[in-house]
């Protein structure tokens, strides 16, 4: 029985958060306003244009884009599906120069873009005290 409902929740648990944007006119809408980096939604992204994309969105974003369901998207293919952030980024987001880069290195490439714009503001503010 543990397992027959372990099993329902798995596969029922996707479709859940996917009702849940859409019910939030496709916004996600995580607890206490906190991105899965750890910053609130609606920062400014990368180099600050334009606002951020969610993890969801950007999870989206890479499969759409990664039309070979390998999980590694080549520049080709993100250039095809107008993926600007990683297009624009995408040798500083492919650190191990494989041509291709997963959903991980391009979620950790964003955490490493963010730390780098807060210890720069950080800096600014430290500056400001002095």
């Amino acid at each position: 029985m543990r397992r027959i409902l372990f099993a329902s929740l798995i596969v029922l648990a996707p479709g859940l958060a996917f009702a849940q944007m859409a019910a939030n006119n496709g916004n996600p809408a995580p607890p206490g306003g906190m991105g899965m980096m750890g910053g609130p939604m609606g920062l400014h992204g990368h180099c600050g244009k334009g606002p951020m994309m969610g993890p969801e969105q950007m999870m989206m974003k890479f499969y759409a884009a990664n039309t070979s369901h390998d999980g590694h998207l080549t520049l080709a293919q993100a250039k095809a599906a107008d993926f600007k952030p990683v297009v624009d980024h995408f040798n500083q987001i492919d650190t191990d120069k494989h041509g291709y880069v997963t959903f991980y290195d391009i979620q950790a490439w964003q955490m490493d873009d963010m730390a780098k714009h807060l210890e720069a503001r950080a800096a600014a503010l430290r500056a400001k005290d002095s």
